[in-house]
């Protein structure tokens, strides 16, 4: 495993209009990001997914975690940085093929951080009619799906009481096609539960984002939808009542509408597989969009979830700037930001990718431009900087990640978004 320093910054050369910080490279002194190549040989395409792999250590000055996901030889993987900002491969690496049976992922898999542990969900096809999801911290276990091919969307949810678990944990449900189907941790049922969706017309809604949102005084997650008509046409974002987790009537089969009085919005963009629904908190969304490969049509956009008004409204204008794939949100306790990666975005006229990151307020919406733009110095054609991103805690303090091509970069001082982070600089 080789890491590479870059320089970020220089007082004196960032206060320059003719210099531009993220262009300097290879030099010594004080560095700002390093960038990591993949740490062995088990995977040829490193970094297809980025997530934390913990939450806050107990004193908030112990490094951070990163959970990194490689492709062509399906791994899971941990990079520990030290509070320093060293970092090391934790002897956890994982072939997921031979201890699980899963072959080459999509191009954009689904890993997700549980909201409230330190462990994470890789949900992916394992073959025939299953979805696994792959769960742990340290180390992944096996919860099989039975019934769906392939996962369009999943999200953590907290569903209410279900007639196999009556306090349920908070677990993964997952989307494919038209239907929802809960990832039971514990006391699975037999057959496997699902839900298939409808509007508020009963047509037929292809699930293409996840979420959960809890409306007070409930203490457990409804489930928001992003979504397509089957029959063609905008996408649609719907709130589904959270015991779609437990499956539908079975007999007759009786599909799940819209949750009442809660009405369904059109939204402006027919998102496509491996689109997203982040919950920024328990009532505002942040819907990010992309099309099928060959299509770079995509689309950023916050929306908020009204409980009293049971209202779905967008919060601003969206930011439709070609070729998102993927995004994170930064929240300090202050200040918000979205940080979004566009890994086929041309630098210096190479098709390298670059991550934007733009103001976010839960009450104005998106910044129309962004506040800083991302990319490598020494940028390389395909090099698919941003194609996944993560913000992670590091020594208390959150920092961003970005994935390239077998390449990681890990900012740990990015002004004027955050200052230095690691101790001893």
């Amino acid at each position: 495993m080789r890491t590479k320093l870059y320089l970020a910054a220089l007082a004196a050369l960032a206060a320059s209009p003719a210099c531009k910080w993220t262009e300097f490279d290879d030099l010594e002194g004080d560095t700002w990001v390093t960038a990591t190549d993949k740490p062995n040989g088990d995977s040829t395409d490193y970094g297809v997914a980025l997530q934390r792999g913990r939450r806050m250590s107990p004193s908030n000055t112990e490094g951070a975690r990163l959970v990194v996901i490689g492709n062509s030889q399906a791994q899971f993987t941990e990079l520990e940085y030290s509070a320093n900002g060293d970092v090391d491969l934790r002897p956890t690496a994982q072939k997921l093929n031979s201890q699980f049976g899963i072959g080459n992922l999509a191009i954009q898999p689904i890993l997700l951080a549980d909201p409230t542990t330190d462990e994470v969900s890789l949900v992916v096809n394992s073959g025939g009619q299953s979805i696994a999801v792959l769960t742990g911290s340290g180390g992944l276990l096996a919860h099989q799906v039975f019934g769906p091919e392939q996962p369009d969307a999943a999200t953590y949810m907290l569903p209410p009481p279900n007639t196999t678990q009556p306090t349920p944990p908070i677990q993964v449900l997952v989307g494919a096609d038209d239907a929802l189907y809960g990832a039971f941790v514990s006391n699975t049922p037999n057959p496997q539960p699902k839900c298939n969706v409808v509007d508020e017309a009963a047509a037929a809604i292809d699930v293409k984002g996840l979420g959960a949102a809890r409306f007070a005084p409930s203490t457990t997650d409804d489930v928001l939808v992003w979504g397509v008509p089957k029959a063609g046409g905008m996408g649609k974002l719907i709130v589904y009542p959270g015991t779609v987790f437990g499956g539908c009537p079975t007999s007759p089969p009786t599909p799940q509408g819209p949750l009442a009085p809660w009405a369904p919005v059109e939204t402006p963009f027919a998102p496509s597989d491996g689109s997203q629904i982040i919950m920024v908190d328990a009532t505002h969304a942040l819907l990010v969009g992309h099309k099928e490969l060959g299509n770079i049509d995509s689309f950023l956009a916050l929306y908020r979830l009204d409980p009293a008004g049971k209202t779905i409204t967008m919060v601003g204008a969206p930011v439709t700037v070609q070729n998102l794939r993927t995004a994170a949100i930064y929240d300090d306790g202050t200040k918000k930001y979205v940080v979004a990666g566009y890994p086929t975005a041309l630098i210096d006229g190479v098709k390298s990718g670059q991550v934007s990151i733009y103001t976010l307020d839960l009450t104005a919406g998106i910044g129309s431009a962004p506040s800083l733009v991302l990319h490598d110095a020494q940028p390389d054609e395909e090099q698919q900087f941003g194609r996944a991103v993560a913000v992670t805690p590091f020594n208390g303090k959150p920092v961003i990640a970005v994935a390239a091509d077998n390449e990681i970069f890990m900012y740990f001082r990015l002004d004027p978004i955050y200052g230095e982070t690691r101790t001893g600089r």
